[in-house]
């Protein structure tokens, strides 16, 4: 066995100690806080169909413009703040029951079996409002107006800024108490607040807007309808959850 070496053996741990201690980061805990807050919503929306039919695509664009008109005229009286919107619109051909087609099978004119005989005009709409104590009753009167599947979509906030902040104070809150709990069994001190970050939030995403304008047809307005038939909701409160990332020092 050669000595000579033995010597660099206990050096090396010796020289590296000092480099592995300037990357030793300073003592800490890393926690992360989840804080939820609720508020009852003040905004709905509603999404209903409008169907038009005629044995043209004129006709049946204007039975659907028509209906559409007749429906918003209706809601009127519910929606003074309302905002609709559409953001779809179809027309389709109809054709015998008996016309075997398909767009993935051969080509057929449209002649005999499948002559066209009329065609379907279809408008997706939704309404934004704050009549959210109406929504239940707002839909039964779509329903009646010719709407098609009339829902009520969402409940939503129309600023959630400040439960947002009461969600975001929770998150911190609950961040800071499991800091001390570790340090408590630990044994040591919880130092102060070194950084703080958001990681997220469960908050209603961004509302892409599609407008759609068609041209409306003169027609004599409607008669005006019964009462609508009141539907009694109550909408659930709005969550809004955020989470936290929270680094705190340990004091020597």
């Amino acid at each position: 066995m050669n000595f000579r070496h033995l010597p660099c053996l206990f050096l090396l741990p010796l020289a590296a100690a000092p480099a592995l201690a300037a990357e030793d980061p300073q003592p800490r805990i890393i926690v992360a806080g989840t804080g939820t807050a609720s508020a009852a919503p003040d905004r709905v929306t509603i999404a209903y169909g409008v169907h038009g039919e005629g044995t043209t695509s004129d006709e049946a664009v204007s039975a659907m413009v028509a209906r559409r008109k007749a429906i918003e005229t209706g809601l009127g009286g519910f929606t003074a703040k309302a905002q609709s919107r559409a953001s779809q619109v179809s027309i389709a051909e109809v054709r015998g029951r008996d016309c075997n087609r398909n767009s993935y099978g051969t080509p057929r004119l449209s002649v005999g079996e499948c002559a066209i005989i009329g065609y379907t005009a279809d408008l997706t709409m939704d309404v934004r409002t704050d009549a959210v104590k109406d929504a239940g009753t707002i839909v039964g009167l779509i329903g009646r107006l010719g709407g098609s599947n009339p829902r009520i979509e969402r409940f939503f906030l129309a600023d959630d800024t400040d439960v947002r902040r009461k969600a975001t104070a929770a998150a911190l809150a609950d961040a800071k108490q499991q800091a001390e709990a570790i340090a408590a069994g630990t044994g040591v001190r919880l130092g102060r607040l070194l950084s703080a970050s958001n990681n997220g939030s469960n908050g209603p995403g961004p509302y892409d807007e599609i407008m759609v304008t068609a041209q409306r047809v003169a027609a004599p307005p409607p008669p005006p309808p019964p009462p609508p038939i009141a539907v009694d909701i109550m909408a659930r409160p709005i969550e809004t959850q955020v989470r936290v990332q929270v680094v705190y020092a340990i004091q020597p």
